[in-house]
C-alpha cells in the first residue's frame, strides 16, 4: 500500500483529486493544511497572521515527519510544503509523489474564484495576482519538479494517475 502525496501551488486541485483517488483507492485522505489546523486549533491564516510563515512552515515539517510509517493515505500538501525545511526528501519517503501543474494564468484564475481563504494571495486581483503566481511559480518550480510524476491540467484525473502506479 504505498502513500501518494499530492504536491503543487495553492487552487491547483490537490484537495479535489485526492480525496477522489483515496475514495477511488479505498486509502485515507488527508489534507496537510486541514490536519495542521485541527492538531493546532487554529486557520492557517490565523497561524500566519499570529506566529508568521516561518512557524506555520515548521509545523508543516513535524506533521509530514508524524505521517512516516502510515500507509494507505493520500496526502494532499499545502502549496508551499514542498519547498521549505527539505520536506520533498520526507514527501518522496513517505510515497509516490504527484506535481499538479497548471500554468499561472490558470492558477490565478482559479484562485481569484476561490472561497477558500489563502493568506498569501489575500487582497491581491487581477494582474497583481498572476505576477504573484507566476514569481511564486517560478521559486517552487525546483522543489514541485522533484516529484515521481508531473501532471500537467489535462492529466489532473484519478485514471491517469492509476495508470502511471500501474
Amino acid at each position: 500500500m504505498k502513500n501518494i502525496v499530492l504536491v503543487g501551488f495553492m487552487g491547483c486541485g490537490k484537495s479535489t483529486l485526492g480525496r477522489k483517488l483515496a475514495r477511488k483507492l479505498n486509502y485515507r485522505f488527508l489534507d496537510s493544511d486541514e490536519e495542521i489546523e485541527r492538531i493546532s486549533g487554529r486557520t492557517i491564516s490565523g497561524l500566519f497572521e499570529e506566529f508568521g510563515e516561518t512557524h506555520f512552515r515548521e509545523l508543516e515539517k513535524e506533521y509530514l515527519k508524524s505521517l512516516l510509517g502510515q500507509e494507505g493515505v493520500v496526502l494532499s500538501t499545502g502549496g508551499g510544503m514542498p519547498c521549505f525545511n527539505d520536506n520533498m526528501d520526507l514527501i518522496k519517503q513517505f510515497g509516490t509523489s504527484f506535481y499538479l501543474k497548471l500554468s499561472p494564468y490558470e492558477l490565478a484564475h482559479r484562485l481569484q474564484k476561490s472561497k477558500t481563504p489563502r493568506p498569501l494571495v489575500a487582497g491581491k486581483t487581477g494582474e497583481e495576482l498572476y505576477f504573484y503566481v507566476k514569481e511564486m511559480l517560478i521559486r517552487r518550480s525546483d522543489f514541485y519538479q522533484k516529484a515521481d510524476f508531473i501532471l500537467s491540467g489535462k492529466n489532473h484525473n484519478v485514471n491517469h494517475i492509476l495508470g502511471l502506479l500501474g
